[in-house]
């Protein structure tokens, strides 16, 4: 029996629920998330004793994966990696090596599965092999290597932990962990993702029956990881024309018996690159939600699985035929299309691309994130300054702006966050974090030693304190942007230097002279879309409001505590000066939620009552899961 709470039941709560079946002779397994779910093998003699308890339903079933089971539910498990969406109606594309080889493959692949439509990237770091004389993988550089490719193109990455301990390294980069054949009942590694709470990929054991596979599942799923999709790759049979017998018909069994959402790898099951792009066709054809294929720039160089990888060319003509066998079943397979707008009885207009204004020019982490947040298809505006783009905005000369407004290194940038204020017109609709590397970039033939001039933006300065102490009698010169540093150390010629990215280095003809030389690679800023037009809609979850209470002991305190009895997440807390108030503070404020559903919109109501000032900034979806450390 499974009995599902409507929200986390409070510890008073808990303890008389743990006593009661105690009395009752019932050993139950808690599983604690936004919700507590009790599990238990036997019936409830007495549920009447229960009834004060905020139960929402009760599940009987008598399977030894009660939580896998489809009755648990019944609709469905849908899971959302960024803004892939992982559900029955639509055909999710998983695509990469086998294993990260080098910066150059990885890059290389990544645009190949880019461009053809795929939507998550994967490729191996670590690499459980059969012959320990076999290639191992890169560890944590191919890590890195994987992200650098990920973010370069808009990709979400999916790489496998190969042990309880590398599990968290794994996860820090990562936005889905897989769990290989071979480790699909290494229960250790198992309970650590059930605890990492992140998504993951569950792939079939060679030698493991259906109900060991659920299983397995079941385990991730009893420590409160619900976000977990199965994949069949192919078990072992007596059959040695193929690596493994694909075994297909498991999918409409597992459907009939699971919720959870389950994809192919016909790559592994044949271990033949030829019948990759039909059994990839025939999964979907028979119920898979999606593939997760291996393609490599040159397979026939590639030091893992290079027999199995597809071709980019066969890649392509993969994702044409998928599209096609999705409309047959009725699942879209969602590629990424130039915007398009409709008149009301549906004929197609001129698209006008959005006017989308940025911090400097083309080459500036900011133009990065207009491309990657809107595509190529738009209208970028360059801007000299924060307060230009906000003006923007506010006057309508643009429909959207883009501001950073943290970094991991360095912290907030609190002049965005004044300018949100003063700004009472403008709203915060969107946010989009991405990884920045901070190169050094030198005029050509100049060496290291012969710098006379540094150009960089101040938070490239500060991102990168460490290497310039290495730096002796170098001048400091702070510039608007990252790209007006490339230009301005080409414009001083010999002797001149700069803190930027690859990007704007290269379109000036500079000198990569180092890499990466910001204190910790793991630097990210996030970035705010901000606009005059907002609409809250359920999907968002993410709110961020601003607001001032009474010089009092406990002012704030009440504020905070409406949060912790809604069980609301609190995702920052940051103090302002109020501008023109000396002393007196403004905090902005984001939390988990909308402004549509009933319960946020009750607890927006009397945050109103217990502060003397309130604005909210806005709601979005947080489009990207950041990694955990």
């Amino acid at each position: 029996m499974v009995i599902i709470f409507s929200r986390k039941l409070e510890e008073k709560e808990r303890e008389f629920l743990l006593r009661e079946l105690k009395q009752q002779g019932v050993q139950p397994h808690l599983v604690e998330g936004e919700k507590t779910i009790l599990v238990a093998k036997a019936s409830f003699p007495v549920m009447e004793s229960f009834s004060d308890l905020p139960i929402e339903r009760v599940v009987t079933v008598d399977t030894p994966f009660p939580l896998t089971h489809r009755s648990f539910c019944p609709t469905g498990t849908l899971i959302q990696i960024g803004e892939v969406k992982i559900a029955p109606d639509v055909i999710t594309v998983i695509a990469g090596p086998c294993a990260v080889e080098s910066e150059t493959q990885i890059l290389q692949a990544a645009e190949i599965v880019k461009r053809a439509g795929a939507h998550l990237l994967r490729g191996g770091a670590f690499k459980p092999r059969t012959s320990p004389y076999s290639f191992q993988g890169l560890g944590e550089k191919g890590l890195e290597l994987l992200a650098k490719a990920g973010e370069q193109f808009d990709l979400p990455i999916v790489t496998e932990a190969t042990s309880p301990e590398n599990a968290s390294l794994v996860a820090a980069y990562a936005d889905v962990i897989q769990i290989g054949a071979r480790n699909m009942q290494n229960f250790e590694l198992l309970k650590k993702v059930g605890q990492l709470k992140q998504p993951v990929i569950l792939k079939r054991g060679m030698s493991a029956t259906i109900e060991d596979w659920l299983l397995a599942a079941e385990y991730i799923l009893s420590f409160g990881n619900f976000q977990v999709i199965l994949c069949e790759r192919g078990i072992r049979t007596i059959e040695r024309f193929t690596r493994n017998t694909l075994d297909l018909t498991s999918i409409p069994v597992v459907k009939d018996l699971s919720h959870l959402p389950v994809l192919v790898d016909p790559s592994h099951g044949t271990g033949l690159r030829e019948k990759v792009v039909p059994m990839s066709r025939a999964a979907i054809a028979c119920g898979a939600d999606g593939v997760m294929v291996e393609v490599h720039p040159q397979p026939d160089q590639a030091l893992s699985d290079g027999p199995q990888s597809l071709y980019p060319d066969q890649f392509k003509k993969l994702m044409s035929d998928l599209e096609v066998v999705g409309i047959l079943v009725g699942k879209e397979l969602k590629r990424e299309k130039p915007l398009e707008l409709f008149t009301p009885d549906g004929e197609q207009k001129e698209f006008k691309p959005p006017k989308i204004a940025f911090l400097g020019k083309e080459g500036s982490f900011s133009s990065q994130v207009v491309r990657r947040s809107f595509g190529q298809e738009v209208e970028q505006v360059p801007s000299l300054t924060f307060r230009e783009i906000f003006e923007k905005v506010s006057m309508g000369e643009v429909t959207y702006g883009v501001v950073p407004i943290e970094n991991t290194i360095t912290g907030s940038i609190h002049n965005n966050y004044d300018l949100l204020l003063e700004f009472s017109s403008i709203y915060l609709v969107g946010e989009r974090f991405i990884r920045v590397s901070q190169h050094l970039g030198i005029f050509p033939e100049t060496k290291k030693e012969e710098i006379q001039v540094v150009f960089a933006h101040p938070q490239g300065f500060a991102q990168c304190s460490r290497f310039l102490e290495s730096l002796q009698g170098v001048r400091i010169m702070d510039v608007g942007n990252t790209e007006e540093a490339a230009r301005r150390a080409w414009e001083f010629g010999q002797g001149g230097a700069c803190i930027s990215s690859e990007e704007a280095i290269t379109r000036y003809g500079l000198s990569m002279a180092e890499e990466e030389i910001e204190d910790n690679p793991r630097n990210f800023t996030r970035f705010i879309i901000i606009s005059t037009r907002f609409e809250p809609v359920t999907d968002h979850d993410k709110v961020s409001c601003v607001y001032s209470v009474e010089n009092r002991p406990g002012a704030l305190f009440e504020t905070l505590q409406l949060f912790a009895e809604n069980q609301i997440n609190l995702l920052k807390l940051e103090s302002r000066p109020f501008p023109g108030k000396p002393w007196e503070y403004m905090f902005y404020l984001d939390w988990e939620g909308n402004l549509v559903e009933p319960e946020f919109k009750t607890v927006l109501a009397e945050l109103s009552k217990r502060t003397v000032f309130l604005r909210v900034l806005g709601s979005y979806r947080n489009r990207w899961r950041q990694p955990t450390t």
